[in-house]
């Protein structure tokens, strides 16, 4: 498997949508940014060579350019941990599916001017979710600031995020406070949360869908458990969400998808990720498995490994479908 490690991408989005949107500065070259003053700001410190920043906390993939974010450098965000327990004993937490495929996520977003991180992650926790909360209740906590290694970011352009938890206390079981998906989110729902493991367990079997990458160790932080499943890597080819999930190797794709569009994307995928050629196992027929298979030089005469498409099947009534590509 190879990947560029140097190379220079801005996301087209940024600059016609973002900075059309406002969520984007227009500036292409750091090197004209005041930088001291930014740094100034920055709740993690950070160094600029040559005029540009450079990430403190990770080396991306991608060297120049801001990926997917908006803003050159540090960009800061705040999350709402909202959690209740039910009187079975159950621990439940709010996440809301976000709408640019990347998963299930804590409600959040930026800290607008003059806001606290507080106060920025109840209106966005209100915007996404339709819940409202009262910072002074002395169960809500602002954790410090924080990297979060955001699939969207750059060598130059990161994200930092404070954390506010808020514990409802108990409910009945079938009587958890209303969840209405609004603003950035596609779905608001309450997600079981005994442990990290029980979270993304139920979010898999509940809704085919995955931990919001950035929100991982954050999470099974706060929860407790191992991080399982680990998303180590995402990504959106052609309206689809791609993600490398576990320590098998196995990929996956979200949501409902045409078979021929996603045998498309799965090349798409492993040609851009992972430099290999993937083709069907049979080549007449555009919705049959893809069967892939490389030698494995072990020493001991091992045949090729062999890869499979595993069609799409709800896990749950109402989930959403999760199709896997997986080592056989």
């Amino acid at each position: 498997m190879t990947t560029d490690t140097a190379r220079t991408y801005t996301h087209p989005d940024v600059y016609l949508r973002g900075v059309a949107e406002g969520w984007a500065e227009a500036q292409t070259d750091p090197t004209r940014i005041d930088w001291p003053t930014r740094q100034a700001a920055a709740a993690i410190p950070s160094e600029v060579v040559d005029g540009r920043p450079v990430n403190p906390c990770e080396t991306t993939g991608i060297r120049y350019g801001r990926n997917r974010l908006g803003h050159w450098g540090e960009t800061r965000c705040a999350d709402a941990a909202v959690t209740v327990t039910d009187t079975t004993g159950a621990r439940w937490i709010v996440m809301i599916e976000r709408r640019d495929r990347y998963g299930w996520a804590l409600p959040g977003g930026h800290i607008e001017a003059g806001e606290t991180p507080a106060q920025a992650a109840a209106r966005e926790l209100r915007e996404e979710t339709d819940l409202i909360v009262t910072l002074t209740d002395p169960w809500v906590r602002t954790l410090p600031a924080r990297y979060v290694p955001d699939p969207r970011c750059s060598d130059e352009a990161w994200m930092v995020t404070n954390l506010t938890t808020i514990d409802l206390g108990v409910y009945e079981p079938d009587h958890l406070p209303v969840l209405i998906a609004g603003d950035d989110a596609a779905r608001a729902r309450w997600i079981r949360a005994d442990s990290y493991t029980g979270l993304a367990q139920h979010l898999a079997t509940t809704t085919g869908g995955i931990v919001f990458p950035a929100h991982q160790r954050m999470l099974a932080e706060l929860l407790g458990g191992p991080t399982w499943p680990t998303l180590t890597m995402v990504t959106e080819i052609d309206g689809i969400a791609m993600g490398d999930i576990g320590e098998d190797g196995d990929i996956i794709a979200l949501g409902h998808h045409d078979p021929a569009r996603l045998l498309t994307t799965l090349r798409r995928y492993a040609r851009q990720v992972w430099g290999e050629v993937l083709e069907p196992a049979d080549p007449t027929d555009p919705t049959a498995q893809i069967r892939h298979q490389w030698v494995v030089n072990t020493g001991d005469g091992a045949g090729p490994e062999q890869w499979c498409l595993e069609p799409a099947v709800p896990s749950a009534a109402g989930a959403v479908p999760v199709t896997r590509w997986f080592q056989q």
